[in-house]
């Protein structure tokens, strides 16, 4: 879907310079701004989340397989279209987002590790972003694409949960938007921003009062503070493979 995105986005502004129209005007890149750009990508969390929920046995190296595959495959088309500068992220530790965590509360068999986390959950993130990782050293080879980079996402989200004062942080498995009800602050029935009863109870699913406390807003995304320190750590080039600067690669 991004690469079918990205093709479409490409063809309009492709028809919009050939009938020398203003750019600028219509807010948009030139194509040579556009493949030249800094590319993101931030796949496979969905795909992860809604197997691992929905299935007891999950086949691990089939499903990363699979994931791994369409990625490389979406890079490619990327690449293709023109795109040099790749940072592609890695998938954040799923056994330790409130939301994994708030369903493991009505299923006890799944196992917490020393960070208090998921194991099973996280031993196919693991797996995936090991994965992940060969992935892109193969194209970056294949492709001469020196502009593809890894941005370890999990690792820093990892460095939060155990270093949470690190990152001014005080509940760092809580969610900041929840229905409450349980440590982190997780009512799997009643997501952020909606209401539902509770014994008997209309109960809201709002925010908490200080949301830089926490690394997750909704008990998978980020807080805005927390991606701030994503942001940060991308553009000093902290926590990428190979080393990489965006700061240093947004200089004219």
């Amino acid at each position: 879907m991004q690469v079918k995105q990205y093709k479409l986005f490409k063809s309009k502004i492709m028809d919009v310079e050939a009938q020398n129209k203003d750019l600028k005007l219509l807010k948009l890149p030139s194509i040579m701004k556009l493949t030249h750009g800094i590319h993101v990508m931030m796949p496979a969390h969905n795909d992860y989340s809604n197997v691992l929920v929905s299935s007891a046995n999950v086949d691990a190296p089939a499903l990363v397989s699979a994931v791994v595959s369409a990625i490389e495959l979406a890079l490619r088309g990327i690449h293709g279209e023109g795109a040099r500068t790749m940072i592609l992220m890695n998938v954040l530790p799923l056994g330790c987002a409130p939301s994994f965590l708030g369903f493991a509360l009505t299923n006890p068999t799944l196992q917490k590790d020393k960070d208090s986390c998921i194991a099973s959950y996280n031993a196919v993130v693991d797996l995936h972003n090991a994965e992940l990782k060969k992935m892109v050293e193969s194209l970056r080879t294949e492709l001469s694409w020196n502009g593809l980079v890894l941005f370890d996402l999990n690792a820093i989200y990892m460095d939060a949960v155990r270093n949470p004062s690190k990152y001014a942080v005080t509940k760092p498995l809580a969610a900041c938007c929840g229905a409450g009800g349980n440590e982190y602050n997780i009512n799997l029935a009643i997501p952020c921003g909606k209401s539902g009863t509770v014994n008997g109870t209309t109960v809201t699913a709002g925010r908490c009062s200080d949301p830089s406390q926490y690394i997750s807003w909704d008990g998978l995304h980020p807080t805005e503070s927390f991606a701030e320190h994503i942001a940060s750590a991308m553009l000093k080039g902290e926590f990428t493979y190979p080393s990489f600067s965006l700061k240093e690669a947004c200089k004219p």
